[in-house]
């Protein structure tokens, strides 16, 4: 379920696959949460940078953290993505392995200093900072493979309750009509073409030792990332604030094969596999807003917070399936093949492309950060979400009437509310410094609705090395969750266990910091006084 973009939830009327739960479930985590924790150091602290700043990644976290720069900064992040996917379906394991070269973040921050009338004026506003940063915020590259067997069921059975009642003209494009025209459902004699049987299950329900293989294949490819305009001051050297407009663009490609075949020989039908392929593709580009402080307590205490707005996406998919069908020779296919056409019934599948509107959930972060003898640095950060505010909503004729508030409805069902902690460690041993982080993100999902509940662990470490201007800091990340998913309703249930762990090295130079500006009055000021007068010489008066 989590394969599927957020963009995949507008499709699931027409996906034959999944349920329109499934789709919503992967669009909550895909879109919510960000997984691959941007610069070096804020990765191997566990994300946990609300309430430290001075960090490219504070730009779209706690834009306040901007604020804390003192130093002009120019920072450039690459890193890798490993991703390992174990599949177990009744006792049948599956495993699929992935590895994609990212550019983690980009960006540079500026500096500049507030101008003071007066040499004593030491309070007030004390700086500005202004920056532009990249975050990649989302890796979907992947490839799965889930496979089992299926002495009970298959998933024409869906099909078949699904045309039942419908004239064989009339069936669905994507699923049941190129399932009917290829041979896989037929109609009763005397049922007036609208009601159906399928060709497995008659072999499987007379034959105890009949079963088929399910196999299907998910591989995805594509990114989202976040271009974060961010501007922030420092009050008094107390006050941090910060607001930022981001720009969230987002890319994503599917391609999902389900074959199902046969191990039995059908001397009936001569059936033995077909395959269902399905193809999505989906471009989108979103906006948002974020806005936070960071306010120094004491010396050694800060505490922080901030607010991003729901991100408002305007999408554009491109959707198709295509069947295939091979047969061997028996009374019913004559001499077998493969099936791709129909006399009179070309396409095996169909294609649509439509736009819609995405909105996702208000976040808001909660943060402390510790200073520990000028030397060290624990920090925490508490996120809530509410998954159940996400919405869709659509004007394109080629989606059903009533759908996208269908789908709404059954967001608010499937989701709750979910509270995310990350902890992040620093010590510095002056040029190096060593960092640890840990990170848990709450369950999403509705036990009593979606019947499981998902919850990621992240864990990271790193190292920084600073010389003169030139600051390395490299940082290695796992997260591990586990999922459980079904080929469709009613399928044998599949349990995933996933390891994402990323390798990310950031390059940053520092540079300035401005130099202070000195007022005309000022500088007089600062004029030595002129020398007293001689004294009088002697005798005069």
């Amino acid at each position: 379920m989590r394969r599927f973009l957020y963009a995949a939830c507008l499709i699931s009327a027409i996906t034959p696959l999944k349920t329109m739960a499934q789709l919503g479930e992967a669009d909550a985590l895909r879109y919510s949460q960000d997984i691959l924790g941007g610069t070096a150091r804020n990765a191997s602290m566990g994300g946990a940078f609300g309430a430290v700043g001075g960090d490219l990644s504070s730009l779209g976290y706690n834009p306040a953290g901007i604020a804390v720069y003192t130093k002009n900064q120019l920072e450039f992040t690459p890193g890798i993505t490993f991703q390992t996917t174990n599949a177990n379906t009744n006792g049948v394991s599956a495993s699929n392995q992935s590895n994609t070269p990212t550019v983690q973040s980009v960006g540079i921050v500026g500096t500049g200093i507030v101008r003071k009338r007066d040499k004593d004026d030491v309070g007030g506003w004390k700086s500005y900072n202004f920056g532009f940063a990249y975050n990649r915020l989302n890796n979907f590259n992947d490839n799965v493979t889930i496979q089992g067997y299926n002495h009970s069921g298959t998933y024409l059975d869906n099909l078949t309750n699904q045309a039942n009642g419908t004239n064989y003209n009339n069936l669905y494009q994507y699923t049941t009509s190129p399932a009917f025209y290829s041979g896989l459902l037929d109609t009763f004699s005397g049922s007036n073409a609208s009601e159906y049987f399928n060709i497995i299950h008659p072999s499987l329900a007379t034959n105890a030792g009949n079963y088929i293989t399910q196999t299907e294949n998910i591989s995805t490819t594509g990114s989202m990332g976040e271009s974060d305009f961010t501007f922030g001051g420092n009050y008094n050297d107390k006050l941090f604030i910060g607001a930022t407009i981001g720009i969230v663009d987002a890319n994503y490609s599917l391609t999902d094969n389900y074959t199902e075949a046969a191990n039995y020989t059908d001397a009936t039908y001569g059936f033995q596999n077909y395959t269902l392929t399905q193809n999505l593709t989906t471009a989108g580009v979103g906006y948002n807003v974020k806005i936070g402080f960071i306010y120094r307590l004491m010396d050694w205490l800060r505490i922080g917070g901030a607010v991003h707005s729901p991100t408002f996406f305007n999408m554009s998919d491109n959707y198709s399936t295509n069947w295939t069908v091979t047969y061997g020779t028996s009374p019913y296919s004559g001499n077998g093949g493969t099936v791709t056409t129909y006399p009179d019934y070309t396409p095996l599948g169909g294609q649509t492309s439509y736009n819609y509107n995405l909105t996702t959930p208000i976040k808001a972060i909660g943060s402390v950060a510790v200073i520990i003898n000028k030397q060290g640095i624990f920090s925490a950060d508490y996120e809530y979400v509410d998954y159940k505010t996400m919405s869709t909503n659509s004007s394109d004729p080629n989606l059903a009437n009533g759908y996208t508030s269908q789908l709404n409805t059954a967001i608010n069902q499937d989701f709750v509310q979910a509270n995310n902690l990350k902890f992040g460690f620093e010590w510095v041993l002056y040029p190096v410094s060593f960092r640890a982080g840990y990170a848990i993100y709450g369950n999403p999902f509705n036990n009593n609705t979606v019947g499981f509940t998902s919850v990621r662990n992240t864990y990271s470490a790193g190292v920084g090395l600073k010389v003169n201007k030139v600051s390395f800091d490299f940082a290695y990340t796992l997260m591990q969750y586990s999922e459980n998913y079904q080929y469709y309703s009613g399928a044998p249930l599949t349990t995933l266990k996933t390891n994402l762990s990323n390798l990310i090295f950031t390059l940053a130079y520092t540079f300035g910091p401005p130099k202070n500006h000195i007022s005309r009055r000022e500088r007089f000021r600062n004029y030595p006084p002129p020398p007293p007068p001689p004294p009088p010489p002697p005798g005069s008066y």
